[in-house]
């Protein structure tokens, strides 16, 4: 038998039991590694994080939501456990398949897919005229699809396949009290922390992607001016928490499993944040990629014309201090599965030239990166 597909076998046994047993855990693989990387807490439940000041000095993995509340709040899971795809024994499974039960996951979710004119379409119109009012400069809008789970669905070779189809995401499978069951092929990085060195990206503009050269694709006007929007917040925000030392690197074409980005590049020494990966991690989220700009206006118009709950899309998620690396991702191209049911989100940017039509069609083709797997 071929090593590596023994290795999954094992990583796919040890998927199961976690899932069946309800036990808090993280598997992941980074971008363009091979490296599959699963961290279990099974002493005890994750902790809740109600500030991002504690997050420098801990180990493990920090989801958070797009918006701290009483319902959804900033989760650490601390690991007992670290399990490498390639080392995973019988006998540590056998352990863990004697763990007594945690908390049960959610069952069923009354969600409601959302409709295409009287929601989504409504809600680009009414954000662009509040542009044109001056209100904001730009909004990322949501939608969110109910779907039933085919009946031999199976989350560990889901997995596998996200992890086989797109070698340049973070590919991730999740189970935490309260946050629940989410699975996900995330293209953004929102920052990462390795060899002393921080990087972080701007992200905006989407066409789907085809056997073209990647350097071929054109962008719109009002894709230039979305990812110079994004661009430009990131640099205000550096430049806030008095990081001046960092190079700037683009906008450059960049594929992420079948869509095609505009990217900016940030790097510049660790030694800048002095300790404060919790302030940066604060001052970057939302960023305007997911929420808009200004901040707190773009956020707001979210959280009164959306009807449905974002949870912990759009929030973040990654390991920290995590083989001296951390690597923290946008929650992008997810799902949150349920009993017999998942739920799949995604969202656009608008800004004041959008054609609502055309943000529907986003969001649609934003979906297929999670569907076409579930469908293959």
């Amino acid at each position: 038998m071929n090593p590596q597909t023994n290795s999954y076998q094992q990583l796919s046994k040890l998927q199961q039991v976690l899932l069946k047993q309800n036990i808090p855990f993280a598997s992941y693989r980074l971008p363009l590694e091979k490296e599959i990387i699963t961290l279990v807490q099974h002493h005890s439940l994750p902790e809740k994080f109600d500030s991002f000041q504690r997050i420098d000095k801990n180990v493990g993995f920090v989801v958070s939501p797009f918006n701290q509340s009483a319902k959804h709040g900033s989760v650490f899971l601390k690991p007992d456990c670290v399990f490498f795809s390639d080392k995973i024994e019988d006998i540590y499974i056998q352990k863990l398949a004697e763990n007594n039960r945690f908390v049960e996951l959610s069952k069923a979710k009354n969600s409601l897919s959302t409709t295409r004119s009287t929601e989504f379409i409504s809600n680009v119109n009414k954000a662009m005229d509040a542009m044109n009012a001056g209100e904001f400069h730009k909004v990322v809008l949501s939608k969110i699809r109910l779907e039933q789970l085919p009946d031999d669905f199976q989350p560990e070779a889901f997995f596998l396949k996200l992890c086989e189809k797109y070698p340049h995401a973070m590919i991730y499978l999740l189970q935490l009290p309260e946050v629940g069951c989410w699975m996900g092929a995330t293209p953004e990085p929102l920052l990462t922390v390795e060899e002393n060195i921080v990087k972080t990206v701007s992200l905006a503009g989407t066409q789907l992607a085809t056997n073209d050269d990647i350097e071929s694709y054109q962008w719109t006007a009002k894709e230039l001016d979305e990812q110079g929007i994004v661009t430009g917040f990131v640099e205000k925000t550096l430049q806030s928490l008095g990081i001046k030392d960092y190079s700037k690197t683009g906008p450059m074409n960049y594929q992420a499993a079948n869509l095609i980005h505009l990217k900016t590049a940030f790097e510049f020494p660790e030694t800048s944040l002095e300790n404060h990966l919790g302030d940066f991690l604060k001052a970057l989220h939302p960023t305007p990629s997911v929420g808009g700009l200004p901040k707190t206006e773009a956020r707001n118009f979210i959280l009164e014309n959306e009807q449905h709950d974002r949870s912990y899309y759009t929030g973040f998620l990654g390991p920290v201090n995590i083989n001296d690396k951390t690597d923290i991702f946008v929650n992008l191209r997810c799902l949150q599965l349920f009993e017999k049911q998942f739920v799949l989100y995604s969202g656009a940017g608008i800004t004041a030239s959008s054609i609502a039509e055309r943000e529907w069609e986003e969001t649609d083709n934003k979906m297929m990166t999670m569907m076409n797997v579930m469908n293959s």
